[in-house]
């Protein structure tokens, strides 16, 4: 049978059969379907089976005690005896309030603090109960708005903060960004750490600084971001090791223009005829920012064997007329003088170290023949307001 039908012949509910089946006091036939739902098919032995558990537990055996006794019916003759002793403390209990309730004149009436003066003259053991609350839906609702406006902006916060320092290779951190996002954070910390303000004032406060959260929510979505917005290196083991959004890694003039390998170092034989490492007097510097637009600049520069300085400005001079004669990016070529360097430049914008611009593309080959020094720049910016391309920085 099946079972509703169980319900109503054992007075049981549905929930109460299934526990007592979950807890193996009973083990009716079932299906399931592939959803995993069982459908029981319960006996008549099954449901006299119920109707002893039914009963037992109007008498206080607890379910592990019945299973026992199922398990095990020799055990029986102690569990009896255990639940009597439950059932004859709880009944001293009551005669003993029963006996308080002597002091007291059903016909007269008491104020809160007489009636508990009266009782408390029997002495009552009794614990006192836990008073169950009832569920407030709206209440429940604004508490957990309150939690979201609080807490959504910390969340924000932090999902904003490792996606910045994930989007890039050398990350950054911008003072200014920090400070926006402790703005942005302000009025959630404020709500917390209120305390010690008289109640009314502290409402107040806490529904105007409720308003800043929700306000702020948009602010502290987007100013997370302003943390990392910059990366770079000047570490020249980095060498051409850029972020994926880093236009360079697109243009085949630089990838041609810069070598893939960076000579920074030299194996020299000392004395003992050992070969070691000598490091070069190179230098490198990488810098990409992403705010509204792009901006980035890359510098490399090291010094070269005569021979290898000669193969080098060979080399660098045929990628600029080989990206000259194809006009793949439509740049123009300049050749001038600046210093001890000579430079072979492709730019567009503004010719070089003349007036600054704020769109500009510059890839720069220098050299110095007074000491075989080679310099490789690449300056691209796209940023809104007037930029300084970082070979003006530069000792030419």
């Amino acid at each position: 049978m099946q079972i509703k039908t169980v319900c109503e012949l054992t007075g049981l509910t549905a929930r109460a059969i299934r526990v007592y089946i979950d807890e193996q006091l009973i083990e009716p036939i079932f299906t399931e379907n592939y959803l995993g739902r069982r459908s029981f098919d319960f006996s008549m032995d099954d449901v006299e089976m119920l109707k002893s558990i039914a009963i037992l537990r109007k008498n206080d055996f607890s379910i592990d005690e019945i299973r026992r006794m199922i398990n095990h019916t020799e055990s029986s003759t102690v569990i009896v005896q255990n639940v009597k002793k439950r059932i004859e403390e709880q009944a001293d209990a009551y005669r003993l309030r029963l006996q308080a309730f002597s002091y007291i004149d059903a016909d007269r009436a008491y104020s809160i603090s007489e009636l508990a003066q009266l009782l408390s003259q029997t002495p009552n053991d009794a614990p006192i109960p836990n008073e169950p609350r009832k569920w407030n839906v709206a209440e429940g609702v604004k508490s957990v708005f309150v939690f979201i406006a609080v807490w959504l902006p910390f969340a924000l916060t932090t999902v904003g903060f490792f996606s910045g320092i994930r989007m890039y290779a050398y990350p950054k951190v911008n003072a200014g960004g920090i400070l926006l996002t402790l703005l942005a954070l302000t009025p959630s910390v404020l709500i917390l750490v209120i305390t010690k303000i008289k109640p009314n004032v502290k409402k107040r406060l806490k529904q105007f600084l409720l308003l800043l959260c929700i306000l702020f929510i948009p602010f502290s979505l987007i100013a997370p971001f302003g943390i990392v917005l910059r990366s770079e290196t000047t570490d020249f083991h980095n060498y051409r090791d850029f972020d994926p959004d880093c236009l360079a890694n697109r243009n085949e003039v630089f990838l041609e223009l810069f070598p893939a390998w960076p000579h920074y170092f030299e194996n020299v034989k000392n004395e003992n005829g050992k070969w070691e490492t000598v490091y070069l007097d190179a230098k490198y510097y990488y810098q990409f920012l992403y705010g509204m637009d792009y901006t980035y600049d890359i510098y490399a520069e090291w010094p070269l064997r005569n021979e290898d300085f000669a193969a080098e400005v060979q080399r660098a001079r045929a990628v600029f007329e080989k990206a000259v004669a194809e006009e793949t990016y439509g740049y123009d070529f300049v050749e001038m003088e600046r210093g001890d360097f000579s430079c072979l430049i492709l730019y567009n914008g503004n010719e070089p170290f003349r007036e600054v611009t704020n769109s500009y593309d510059y890839l720069i080959f220098a050299y110095c023949e007074k000491n075989n020094t080679v310099r490789y720049i690449y300056c691209d910016s796209l940023e809104n307001g007037v930029d300084q391309p970082y070979y003006l920085q530069l000792d030419w």
